[in-house]
């Protein structure tokens, strides 16, 4: 299975028809941030491939104007061509009053609400961030500090890969290190537009449902008495 991953810079290649060949041979597109809603709506338009995204620190506007014909993973955990994936956008907070935006308590305590729901996912197989792990592809300034409850998060579930964005190539130039690893957990900076190959035998064709969905089945189901 063909994944393409984007963050921070729309890639100039993807308006050519060139990229309509990428577009239309991607079978899973994600979005790590950053990234102009109208821009991910023109993506759907040249692929039958689901659009999975997060908001980087600079989406506020995604709550006025959302990217459309896309599914928005913020926060929790959604399936995709037989994959479980979680969705965990924003950047370390150097603005008071942005909700992009989160400290290192504050992403620990998103991370901590999702327990249940990745108790009955049977966690997750890939982590879509925006932000980088802490001393893993990240700055020294605090607006491109990555976050150091990522690494407890992937040491406890295994997801199989974490892609993310936040840190621009331009930022390191001809150092830029686009691949890293974490706890043999392959992590990618995903900025501008990045393909990944995934194994079809690493795909759950029938993930499990999110817990609260199979309580309300259950509760539904005539003739029959709960204690």
């Amino acid at each position: 299975m063909r994944i393409l991953v984007l963050a921070d810079e729309p890639d100039r290649r993807l308006w050519s028809e060139f990229g309509r060949d990428t577009l239309r041979e991607a079978d899973l597109i994600l979005s790590c941030g950053d990234l102009p809603s109208s821009y991910l709506s023109y993506i759907t338009c040249f692929s039958s491939a689901p659009l999975v995204y997060v908001h980087g620190n600079h989406d506020h506007q995604y709550n006025v104007k959302p990217p459309e014909g896309c599914i928005n993973a913020e926060g929790h955990v959604v399936q995709a061509c037989g994959l479980r994936i979680l969705g965990l956008g924003g950047s370390m907070r150097y603005r008071p009053d942005c909700p992009t935006m989160f400290t290192e308590k504050e992403m620990e305590s998103r991370i901590r609400g999702l327990r249940w729901e990745l108790k009955g996912c049977g966690g997750f197989d890939l982590l879509l961030a925006h932000s980088p792990i802490a001393g893993l592809g990240d700055q020294e300034d605090l607006p491109h500090r990555g976050f150091e409850c990522f690494k407890p998060l992937l040491s406890r579930y295994r997801p199989r890969v974490m892609f993310h964005g936040h840190v621009h190539q331009a930022y390191s130039g001809a150092n830029f290190v686009r691949e890293r690893e974490y706890d043999g957990i392959p992590v990618i900076n995903a900025c501008g537009c990045y393909t990944y190959e995934w194994p079809d035998e690493w795909r759950i064709e029938k993930p499990p449902r999110p817990l609260a969905a199979r309580r309300m089945k259950k509760r539904s189901e005539p003739g029959e008495e709960h204690f």
